[in-house]
C-alpha cells in the first residue's frame, strides 16, 4: 500500500474527515480564512504517533495577517439547549428495556449531565433539570409512561417519529381522541378495504403533521397555473383542527408554568442593559419617566423581558407559545421552538401566511415525479428522498400499530396497512430503480 504524498484541498477537508498530516500549506489569502478556520486546518499538522511536531507553512499571505490569525482566539462555542420532549421519552425508554439497566441509566444520565450549555454554568443546569421534570409531569399525564416512569403502550410509536417533533405526540392525540376510527369506514360491512376518498383524507392528515414543506406567500400568484399537481395543500378537518387546538391549549399550559419557574433562574443584570450599548437602566443610573415606568412594571412580570413591558404584556402571554421568542426573559436560554406545540398557520418575517407544500398528497394521487419536479418545485433527487421520509413514516404508523392492537381487524390497523401498501407501490413504481 502506497502513501498520499500531497493533497491539495479547500478549507472543507479540514472539517470533513480524519487524515492528519506532517505538514500544512495555506496557499493564498481569502476573506474565509479566519481564526476558526486556521485552527482547524492548522491542526491537521503532525501525525499522532509518527511526528514530534507539526508543520505549518503560509504562503504569499500577508505577515500581519499571519501574526493575527496566530495569536487569535477561537471564537466562543455556546451550547444548544440539549432536551426535547422525545428525547426525554427515549431515554426512558432506553433505561427501562435495555439489558444491562445500570448501563443504560449511566448513558442517560450522561446525555441529561453533561450538555455543553451547561458545563460550569450552576443557573443553565437548573433550567435544564426544571425541564426535564416538566417533560416527565406531561409524559405521565398523557399516558406515555405510568407514575414509576416505565413508558406505556404509545412510547414506541411517538420514539419512532422523534424527528417529526411535535407532529409524532399530535398523531397520537388524535389516535387516542378516536378520530381515525371515526375517518375509517370499510366500503361494505364485513370488507377490510376502504375508498379511495379515505385514503386521500388520511393523507391529507399526515401530510399536514409529517410533510410540512413550505412555499413563499408570493407562490400564490400561481394558483391556478398548475397541469397535474394542485400543489397548496388544504388544511386538516375541522375535527382534526379542533383536537388540534386541544391539544396545544394542553401544550400551553404545562410549558407555560415551566416558563414561570425557570424565570427565577434569569440573569436579570443582564436583562436590565441595554442589547448593544450595555447601558444599565436599573433605575440607580438612569433618571426618565421610561426607566421608571419599565422598572415598575414588576405585577405579573415576573418572566417576560422589561422591554415587553411597554406593550402592556404579562406573564399570562407566555401561555401563548407564539409570544415566547418576543416577550420571555432573554437569559433564560428557551425558545419556541422547545416547546412542542404545532401551529396550524406559519408566517415570514413580515407576517404573510405561509403555504404548505401538497407533494405528498399530490404523489398519492397522480403518482407522477415529473409533475413533482414542475409544479411542486421540487429537484428529482429531492424528490425521492422526502417521498421516502414521508412513506417511511406511514410505515412506522403501520407496523406500531399492528403491533400494539391486539383486534386484527381494528379499522385503523387495517387502514393504515392499506396505505403503507398503496403508497409504496406508487413510489417503486415512480422510482423502479431506487431501494426503498
Amino acid at each position: 500500500m502506497g502513501y498520499i504524498r500531497v493533497v491539495t484541498a479547500t478549507g472543507t477537508l479540514a472539517l470533513g474527515i480524519n487524515m492528519p498530516c506532517k505538514s500544512v500549506v495555506f496557499v493564498n489569502d481569502s476573506v474565509y480564512l479566519d481564526a476558526l478556520n486556521y485552527r482547524q486546518m492548522s491542526g491537521r499538522a503532525g501525525r499522532r504517533g509518527q511526528d514530534v511536531l507539526g508543520n505549518v507553512f503560509f504562503f504569499t499571505i500577508p505577515l500581519p495577517k499571519v501574526k493575527r490569525l496566530m495569536k487569535s482566539d477561537v471564537p466562543h462555542l455556546k451550547g444548544q439547549f440539549p432536551l426535547s420532549i422525545s428525547l426525554v421519552l427515549r431515554l426512558m425508554l432506553l433505561a427501562a428495556k435495555a439489558d444491562d439497566k445500570e448501563n443504560a441509566s449511566a448513558k442517560a444520565l450522561s446525555v441529561l449531565k453533561h450538555s455543553l450549555m451547561s458545563f460550569k454554568k450552576p443557573s443553565e443546569t437548573k433550567m435544564v433539570k426544571l425541564y426535564f421534570l416538566f417533560c416527565i409531569h406531561f409524559l405521565i399525564h398523557e399516558g406515555y409512561m405510568d407514575q414509576t416512569c416505565n413508558p406505556l403502550d404509545w412510547a414506541g410509536l411517538v420514539t419512532h417519529l422523534h424527528y417529526h417533533e411535535p407532529s409524532n405526540f399530535v398523531f397520537v392525540s388524535f389516535l387516542e381522541n378516536g378520530l381515525f376510527h371515526r375517518l375509517c369506514k370499510s366500503e361494505s360491512e364485513g370488507s377490510k378495504m376502504f375508498s379511495q376518498s379515505v385514503m386521500e383524507t388520511l393523507v391529507l392528515v399526515l401530510a399536514n403533521l409529517f410533510g410540512r414543506s413550505y412555499f413563499n406567500s408570493s407562490m400564490l400568484s400561481l394558483k391556478g397555473t398548475f397541469k397535474q399537481s394542485k400543489v397548496f395543500l388544504e388544511s386538516l378537518p375541522d375535527d382534526f383542527a379542533a383536537a388540534l387546538e386541544d391539544y396545544n391549549s394542553k401544550i400551553s399550559a404545562v410549558f407555560g408554568q415551566y416558563l414561570l419557574a425557570v424565570s427565577h433562574l434569569a440573569n436579570y443584570e443582564q436583562e436590565y442593559k441595554l442589547p448593544l450599548s450595555q447601558i444599565n437602566f436599573s433605575g440607580e443610573e438612569c433618571d426618565s419617566e421610561l426607566v421608571n415606568h419599565l422598572m415598575n412594571c414588576t405585577k405579573r412580570r415576573s418572566a417576560i423581558t422589561p422591554f415587553a413591558c411597554l406593550s402592556g404584556n404579562t406573564d399570562y402571554d407566555l401561555f401563548t407559545a407564539a409570544n415566547v421568542d418576543s416577550l420571555l426573559l432573554q437569559t433564560v436560554h428557551v425558545s419556541q421552538k422547545h416547546i412542542p406545540v404545532l401551529h396550524l398557520e406559519k408566517t415570514d418575517a413580515c407576517g404573510r401566511k405561509l403555504l404548505l407544500n401538497a407533494y405528498a398528497l399530490d404523489f398519492f394521487k397522480h403518482g407522477s415525479k415529473d409533475a413533482l419536479e414542475e409544479d411542486n418545485r421540487f429537484y428529482r433527487g429531492a424528490a425521492f428522498r422526502i417521498l421516502q421520509d414521508f412513506s417511511l413514516c406511514i410505515a412506522s404508523i403501520s407496523v406500531s400499530l399492528k403491533e400494539m392492537c391486539e383486534d386484527e381487524d381494528d379499522p385503523v390497523v387495517l387502514a393504515f396497512e392499506q396505505l403503507n401498501t398503496l403508497y409504496r407501490e406508487k413510489l417503486d413504481t415512480a422510482y423502479p430503480r431506487r431501494r426503498i
